[in-house]
């Protein structure tokens, strides 16, 4: 999801000015926790429950509502991710299913260790979670961005888990060397400033807000102030920069296309027609690769597809769950 940085001059300009001045702060104030504010009720519906799942590598909380075939949705990596990514579209299917929506380790409510996980640790993580939740029934998962890679990834490795994916723009940041590239790599270079940085200028609500507009929504009047209070109370939660520094240090790199002849299940990809730094031959790549795979452009969609337009995204969803799929020719 931070992929499209490097085309944006302006925002690589602000996170330098920023990092300057916060090395500048960190020399005048001594450093310390971040406060744990309530995050916020809207991050799920009311009408579903919140439950608690065990894992090797933590605790992971997850929302519950519906009855019939379990329905995962599973949120991407990015400052304040959590199960809200997908909660304006994972209300309308819990009259036919079983809708779990849980958030990652080191993400939203779940817990945040300070040891940094891999791909693979978050793949074994995700099939320990299937395994309390759903227990003996394959479930249909449908994920985003680093997520929806990692989920080839459990798909290739526990087979017997998963009956369907359905991917948002997956990736699997295998082009980690981008990172130095566009100088993020800064941040796990200066020790202890990493966490300045981040808790005190990526995830406070104006970093958050201009991410939102100029990268993360196709149509920036969408924004809510409802999305960039929970992006940030969740960014802001203690222990919340592990993770994310994880990523920019490339711990979660790996190349999800060597796994994709490994997938044997049915994979419908989704692509955004609007993200910038992820071009449409991608999904067409990684979808000839795949032994069950279709592909489907959403029109007018930025990578937050799923808050910037969930009228666009629940029906196309629907549409997936029913089998109606559009395949990629090959050649």
């Amino acid at each position: 999801m931070f992929g499209s940085w490097k085309k944006k001059p302006v925002v690589g300009l602000g996170l330098g000015v920023g990092l300057l001045g916060a090395v500048a702060l960190a020399v005048r104030y001594r450093m310390g926790r971040v406060s744990r504010s309530p995050i916020p009720d809207a991050i799920s519906p009311a009408i579903f429950s919140t439950r608690v799942a065990r894992t090797i590598h933590g605790e992971m909380i997850y929302h519950l509502s519906g009855a019939g075939n379990p329905l995962v949705f599973l949120h991407g990596f990015f400052l304040g991710a959590s199960s809200y990514e997908w909660s304006k579209v994972y209300p309308h299917f819990a009259m036919d299913h079983e809708v779990l929506a849980p958030d990652l380790i080191g993400f939203g409510e779940s817990e945040r260790p300070a040891a940094s996980m891999d791909a693979g640790d978050y793949a074994e993580s995700l099939a320990e979670f299937l395994r309390e939740v759903a227990p003996g029934r394959p479930v249909v998962l449908v994920a985003s961005g680093l997520t929806a890679g990692i989920s080839l990834l459990l798909a290739a490795r526990h087979p017997e888990l998963v009956s369907r994916l359905i991917l948002f723009l997956p990736t699997g940041l295998k082009e980690s060397v981008k990172w130095r590239a566009m100088g993020m790599m800064a941040l796990s270079g200066l020790p202890g400033i990493n966490r300045f940085v981040y808790r005190n200028y990526l995830a406070r609500a104006p970093f958050i807000r201009r991410w939102l507009t100029r990268l993360a929504l196709a149509n920036p009047s969408k924004l809510s102030e409802e999305m960039v209070d929970i992006l940030a109370t969740c960014a802001q939660q203690y222990g919340a920069e592990h993770a994310i520094l994880g990523v920019l240090r490339g711990r979660l790199a790996f190349d999800v296309e060597k796994r994709l002849p490994d997938v044997m299940v049915p994979v419908h990809i989704l692509w955004p027609d609007r993200a910038d730094g992820f071009p449409l031959l991608s999904g067409e790549s990684i979808c000839r690769k795949l032994a069950l795979g279709s592909l489907e452009v959403l029109p007018d969609c930025g990578l937050l597809a799923a808050l910037e337009n969930p009228e666009l995204v629940a029906p196309v969803l629907a549409q997936s769950l029913g089998g109606h799929l559009k395949a990629v020719p090959n050649g």
